[in-house]
């Protein structure tokens, strides 16, 4: 992902502060400077920039310690956002001094020691609070401010997840990811030792980096100190520029008509929708955005609606049908199926109008339509959550007998252990609509007799990750033909986006 621009514009603002921290500390005689553009600035702004770097470095002289130090970069490596750029370059300058009381090496020590404090910490309150508390935050005003969301903090743990130790170490170097890198690895439980030796290690080389930068600044005094008025100038206006960035974006969010949508359901992990819509936005240049909401309890999704202002909502396992309740409307598809995995939300005049609909029927059967045969006419569909009810309902309208099949024994279902050679022979359609299977439990599949599939069989799998699940590698084995689910999350996906941006004129029942 491309860094924004404020990233850049801050990186050159650090990048030049340690150059004007030691220009304005240069004891040499200030050169005579021609009536230039730090003079009309100095004019404009009623400000002498050289005395107030001169006041910075003064500061850091008098209080720059090693517990200061330490103090300081396990703020940065935890709770605030400062970079470390501005502690260990200006102390190295400052212990490059043969008569001052740091030490070179002893900076690097302790500034290394106080960035895997700061990591320890976050790390071990990610472990204690949980990622649904963590996520609530970082989507608070607070988190916000901050520089976090709960966005970044699902990205910190995809990183987390496909490169783990190296990027604890990695992770070390780069601004931004510093902070969050050790969220993912506390929620992950990684081993303590790992995590505190690879953080070490990362932390050490980073800031070994910067304070050669401010111990090389030091043997450059009479160059630097030449254009002393000019860097200080430089420093303060780029720095300057920096904060008007963050307050121009910050305005423009608000505004900007940004539309919002989102998923919610528990546990969400991966999200198809959110990389589909995320690129689809991209693609077509839609001002949108889309968000997860990882909800333990389906009651959150009024303060979402509400706080959120969100537009849209996709529903996932396991809320299709506890969602119901807090429609204000269903369209017929969904009252006929009794689940609802898309809402849509309009605002107007104060007042908030929820509307569900059911586009699992529509993606369900754009997807198996071409697949199916003279001979599939009966259908085995495994589960009976939200998700088995739309599949049930198309096949049906399709013209196909569905039987359900349960882990517990139910009224209007089978259960695995009821399957015998004879119901299995009969019901060539077989449709996964349990989680089974689904990433990062790979090796999990509904407990069938596989061995009496065969090449009349047409198995379907609603998980889409991984793109052939065990239940699908089973059936292939023994001839069946075999279908994933991403064409139907494509299907009902762009089904969504429809509803989503079409008038109200369909027809609704009370929900």
């Amino acid at each position: 992902m491309r860094p924004p621009l404020r990233t850049y514009v801050l990186l050159l603002a650090l990048l030049l502060l340690p150059a004007g921290l030691v220009a304005a500390n240069e004891p040499a005689a200030p050169a005579q400077l021609p009536d230039s553009t730090a003079r009309v600035f100095e004019q404009a702004v009623g400000i002498d920039p050289e005395s107030v770097v001169s006041r910075i470095m003064t500061w850091y002289e008098q209080h720059m310690t090693y517990g200061a130090i330490t103090v300081l970069m396990a703020l940065e490596s935890s709770f605030l956002p400062i970079p470390s750029e501005i502690v260990i370059s200006p102390a190295a300058y400052l212990a490059s001094d043969p008569e001052s009381e740091l030490n070179f090496f002893l900076v690097i020590l302790f500034a290394t020691i106080g960035s895997l404090i700061g990591a320890l910490i976050l790390y071990g309150l990610a472990a204690w609070v949980g990622r649904k508390a963590l996520y609530r935050f970082a989507d608070s005003h607070v988190g916000s401010f901050l520089m976090l969301d709960s966005d970044k903090i699902r990205h910190a743990e995809d990183v987390f997840r496909r490169h783990s130790k190296s990027s604890v170490c990695v992770g070390r170097f780069i601004a931004g990811i510093r902070m969050l890198i050790s969220i993912p690895a506390g929620l992950a439980r990684m081993n303590l030792a790992h995590f505190a030796f690879f953080t070490f290690i990362g932390s050490a080389v980073y800031n070994t980096a910067m304070a050669v930068i401010g111990y090389l600044l030091h043997g450059q005094a009479d160059l630097i100190h030449r254009y002393s008025y000019e860097l200080s100038v430089i420093t303060l206006l780029v720095t300057a520029l920096a904060v008007l960035v963050f307050a121009v974006r910050y305005l423009l969010l608000r505004l900007r008509s940004t539309k919002a949508y989102g998923l919610i359901g528990h546990p969400l992990g991966h999200s198809f929708s959110k990389r589909y819509f995320t690129a689809k936005f991209k693609r077509e240049k839609i001002n949108a955005q889309y968000k997860l909401y990882d909800m333990e309890r389906i009651d959150g999704v009024q303060r979402i609606i509400r706080r959120e202002k969100v537009r849209g909502l996709n529903v996932t396992i396991p809320y299709k049908e506890a969602i119901i309740p807090y429609c204000d409307e269903l369209d017929d598809t969904a009252a006929r199926i009794g689940a609802v995995n898309v809402l849509k939300i309009t605002h107007l005049d104060g007042r908030t109008r929820i509307r569900g609909y059911n586009t699992d029927a529509t993606g369900f059967e754009q997807s198996i339509r071409p697949h199916l045969r003279p001979h599939h006419t009966h259908a085995l569909v495994l589960g009976t959550g939200g998700a088995s009810k739309a599949v049930a309902y198309v096949l049906r309208r399709l013209g196909l007998a569905v039987t359900h099949v349960s882990r517990t024994a139910k009224p209007d279902a089978l259960t695995y252990e009821a399957l015998d050679r004879a119901t299995i022979e009969a019901h060539t359609v077989i449709v996964n609509a349990t989680p089974l299977g689904t990433f990062p439990r790979v090796d999990t599949c509904p407990p069938l007799p596989y061995e009496w599939l065969g090449d009349r069989h047409l198995l379907f799998d609603l998980v889409y990750n991984p793109a052939e699940t065990l239940f699908l590698q089973k059936g292939k084995a023994r001839g069946c033909d075999t279908v994933n689910g991403e064409q139907m999350l494509i299907g009902q996906a762009e089904a969504a986006w429809t509803i989503w941006n079409e008038e109200d004129d369909c027809p609704s029942v009370r929900g």
